[in-house]
């Protein structure tokens, strides 16, 4: 049986922008007023990736600056925070042989239902005093489902049932492992750690466990693979792209495509992703040394490049090129 090929191009629809308008204007609002809640890593990481895709970065500039909103460039500049490598993983995680080790049920008497007690939740084990945003993490709050409990996965599943609030992580995409970084991170900044949990990363004698070990790699491979992302996108920048009902679609190129600014325009083609079988279109350098191989000569840019295939009915040279329902 052949491998289905998915072409994933990006459809920018008005809902879409609206989404992603109103992350921003939450994301500046939470900043400008220094607020510390658990939605602000979410709308900033959102508001990150959908940033990436050029057409989308050109309508939410044009209507913050009609709403008298600075623009979307330097607002990220100031909310992005450097990015993490695989060797600060484990100085996120680092050492936690001095603090005290509380049992599950232990745990559980913090979660914001008795006043006396400060209140409590946990991720990968590590128990963080969330009482100064007690609003959120007090019953009746919005994130009250976290306090008590070490819920890592739920923190990026989304998933608040009883079944979903839970701490293993299991078999996670490289970008749900992403997503627990950017809350540790978050964590880590904003709230003091007070004590470790025993159970699936912290034994009962505060030693860290082999799935312990087992997710830290997982979060470094993680990290590894969004770096290999960033330079995929550098060599080969996404294409523009536009969909008609009628029409068809049509991808192209420019200097500035994908939100990635070169000297170089390049040509339209199809790169494969050999694991998933799906491809994108990329804009190729077609001229001089391959940007993929540094170091390499030749003059044909990177159009050699196995992963790379042309266009149906398109010209090789051609900078746009017609996609067919």
């Amino acid at each position: 049986m052949r491998n289905k090929i998915i072409l994933k191009a990006p459809v920018y629809t008005t809902p879409l922008i609206f989404i992603a308008v109103n992350i921003v204007v939450i994301s500046f609002f939470f900043s400008f007023n220094n607020i510390d809640v658990p939605i602000k890593p979410a709308a900033n990481w959102a508001l990150q990736r959908i940033y990436e895709i050029g057409p989308i970065k050109s309508s939410i500039n044009y209507l913050r600056s009609s709403i008298g909103l600075p623009s979307l460039q330097s607002f990220t500049k100031r909310t992005k925070s450097k990015p993490i490598t695989p060797e600060h993983v484990e100085t996120l995680l680092k050492n936690t042989g001095e603090l005290p080790v509380l049992t599950k049920e232990q745990l559980a008497l913090f979660d914001g239902s008795r006043p006396s007690k400060p209140i409590y939740l946990a991720i990968l084990g590590r128990i963080y005093d969330v009482s100064k945003g007690k609003k959120h993490y007090a019953p009746g709050g919005g994130y009250h489902f976290f306090s008590g409990k070490d819920a890592t996965r739920a923190f990026v599943t989304g998933d608040f049932s009883e079944a979903g609030l839970i701490d293993d992580l299991g078999d996670m995409s490289e970008q749900e492992l992403l997503g627990i970084l950017d809350w540790i991170k978050f964590y880590e900044k904003d709230y003091k750690v007070v004590a470790i949990v025993e159970g699936i990363y912290y034994t009962n004698d505060g030693k860290p466990t082999e799935r312990l070990e087992e997710v830290k790699k997982q979060l470094e491979k993680a990290v590894e693979w969004k770096e290999k992302q960033v330079k995929e996108t550098e060599v080969f920048p996404p294409c523009n792209s536009e969909w008609h009902k009628d029409s068809g679609g049509r991808v192209w190129c420019t200097t500035k495509s994908g939100g990635i600014n070169r000297e170089w325009v390049g040509v339209p083609r199809r790169l494969f992703n050999s694991a998933t079988k799906s491809y994108r279109c990329a804009c190729v350098k077609n001229f001089g040394p391959p940007l993929a191989s540094p170091g390499s000569k030749g003059n044909r840019g990177d159009l050699d490049n196995p992963s790379l295939k042309e266009y149906d009915d398109c010209s090789p040279t051609a900078n746009s090129c017609k996609i067919h329902n």
